[in-house]
């Protein structure tokens, strides 16, 4: 992986998010970049200076941030690990997709929460709108990512074919971290399937991942998103991966239930999404 996206609002739940960056950066080659937001509905790149200079009250929290930032990266800075900052002016979501898009990113390390998060509300909304535009993976953090947690990956999935591409994204990661991966199926009364055809799809999925270490676990629960935190936490699993559909289908799941199993645990999910 070359290039990671941290977004950064300066509240605890960023910074967690970046040192996570850090220590999956560490164990490759990649590069970081720190993007702080000016949230406005303005079409920022577009103005002209003249244009721009009429809106002052914008201008100095650009260069608010850009100060603010330059002294997080240079609190934050690890020796071999390339970090830059930029500071965009906008949505929020939207820039942050952007970046990415022009950056060619492989990985966005996102916190759960933005600055002003009320404790017990659900996770925020820029994480979610980024969940649902960006191309690339997304890894979403409560609390920083350690050693042990780089080590251990549930892969939650149905295990049908039109998830496959998105696991395919998820590789360059994988491969990075060197972690060991375990597909989980997550057997609920609602869409059961005998333990021989759970197996199955788990086998035929793993066709051409051999390159992979992979282990194959199926889980009985009512819910599929309280079995997928149940069997994280129980076997100690550092991060959760999960390939959602933009669109309903009774195959996979939805970006909906990636989100839930967010919230319901300190667990970092990783989100790939399809169409």
């Amino acid at each position: 992986m070359k290039r990671i996206i941290v977004p950064v609002d300066f509240s605890s739940y960023s910074e967690n998010a970046f040192l996570s960056a850090l220590k999956i950066a560490s164990k490759g080659n990649s590069s970081i970049t720190c993007v702080n937001v000016v949230a406005s509905t303005l079409k920022w790149a577009k103005l002209d200076e003249k244009e721009k200079s009429k809106h002052q009250d914008i201008i100095d929290l650009e260069a608010e941030s850009r100060d603010k930032l330059k002294a997080f990266i240079m609190d934050h800075k690890s020796p071999g690990i390339p970090i830059e900052g930029v500071v965009e002016v906008g949505l929020p979501d939207e820039e942050i997709v952007n970046l990415a898009e022009k950056q060619a990113a492989d990985l966005i390390v996102i916190g759960a929460y933005g600055k002003g998060h009320i404790e017990g509300k659900f996770i925020g909304s820029n994480l979610q709108k980024v969940m649902r535009q960006a191309n690339c993976p997304v890894l979403a953090v409560k609390k920083p990512l350690n050693g042990n947690d780089l080590r251990k990956m549930a892969f939650a999935s149905l295990f049908n074919e039109e998830s496959k591409p998105a696991f395919t994204r998820m590789k360059p990661l994988i491969k990075q971290l060197r972690c060991a991966v375990h597909f989980l199926f997550v057997n609920t009364p609602e869409k059961f399937v005998t333990s021989m055809e759970s197996e199955h799809k788990m086998q035929k999925y793993a066709i051409g991942q051999e390159e992979l270490i992979i282990h194959k676990h199926v889980y009985n629960h009512h819910e599929a998103e309280n079995g997928i935190v149940e069997f994280a936490t129980r076997n100690n699993i550092g991060f959760i991966g999960m390939a959602s559909n933009k669109r309903k289908s009774a195959n996979t799941y939805m970006i909906g239930a990636t989100e839930t199993v967010l919230f319901k645990s300190e667990i970092p999910v990783l989100s790939v999404k399809f169409e």
